[in-house]
């Protein structure tokens, strides 16, 4: 593992207790909110990759 690698896993831990301790303080909407944000700029930088690769 790199060091990169470990990075992202602390970071998808740390956003993991994150998300839990909002839903735990009954501000689930602001964790849905966030996870929302987050799969919309996933999918449009799969879709950004996907044109690119098409163009060429």
């Amino acid at each position: 593992m790199n060091l990169k690698m470990i990075g992202l896993i602390i970071g998808y831990i740390l956003a993991i207790i994150f998300l839990f301790e909002l839903y735990e303080h009954q501000l689930g909407a602001i964790s849905f909110f966030i996870l929302a944000v987050v799969f919309f700029t996933a999918a449009y930088r799969q879709k950004s990759k996907k044109k690119k690769g098409n163009d060429l």
